[in-house]
Order: C-alpha cells, then structure tokens, then sequence
C-alpha cells in the first residue's frame, strides 16, 4: 500500500470559516481494490470520512475534516495494510501519519480560534451584540 497525503488541514478564508480537509490517497496492490473498498465503507460512517475510488480501482482517495474520528481512519488502514502480500507499509508508519494529522488538526483548530478572535476583535463583533 502506498499512502500519500495530498493536503494537510489548514485554515479556511473569512468567507468560508473552517478547517478545509485533509486528503489522503491511498494505492493498493493490482485486485485488492474491492477488499479495501470494503474496509473503507466499514470505517467510513463511523469514522466520518469520505471516500471516493478512483481513477482506477485500486486507487483511493480519503477526505478528513475537523470531525473525523482519525481512529476509525487508522482502524481503516491497519486493515488494508494487512492485504497485502507483502506488507510495503510498516504499522508504526500508519501510526505515525495519524499521530501527525492529530497534531496537524489540533494546530489548525487552534489557528482557526485565534484567527476568529482577531477578526471579532479587529471589526468590534464579538458575537454577544444584541439589538
């Protein structure tokens, strides 16, 4: 398996606040698709992620957003990772990734807060005005 990450969490602009997604895609060997198309839709729901197959069926890519429960993400690619014949990606490697989006998404939140504060600040809304 092969796992590249396309984009990390970041800051949306003032006009979409938020956190945009990270994406993550993920390569499998040649006909393991379907098997790990169903690891995904297993962890999917529950860990709150999209994902889409494509452009061929062993490629995959991942959508994380500030609610994704990275745990079901990880649960995800530990079992992929077990497909494969002759295991090309080391656990503590899908450990690690989802240690560092964590932190990556813990950084981002917090940037967001503080960005949020200093745009209240620097216009006088605060959010607690009342007419």
């Amino acid at each position: 398996m092969n796992i590249t990450v396309i984009t990390a969490f970041g800051v949306s602009d003032i006009d979409t606040p938020g956190i945009s997604p990270a994406v993550l895609e993920i390569a499998v060997e040649p006909g393991q698709g379907r098997a790990a198309e169903d690891k995904l839709i297993v962890h999917a729901v529950a860990g709150r992620f999209q994902y889409v197959a494509g452009p061929s069926p062993d490629r995959f890519r991942i959508s994380l957003d500030q609610y994704t429960d990275l745990y079901h993400l990880r649960e995800a690619l530990l079992e992929i990772a077990e497909l494969e014949s002759h295991r090309s990606v080391d656990i503590s490697a899908i450990r690690d990734l989802i240690e560092d989006l964590q932190q990556q998404r813990g950084k981002t939140i917090a940037r967001k807060d503080t960005n949020t504060i200093e745009d209240e600040t620097a216009t006088g809304f605060t959010g607690m005005s009342f007419f």
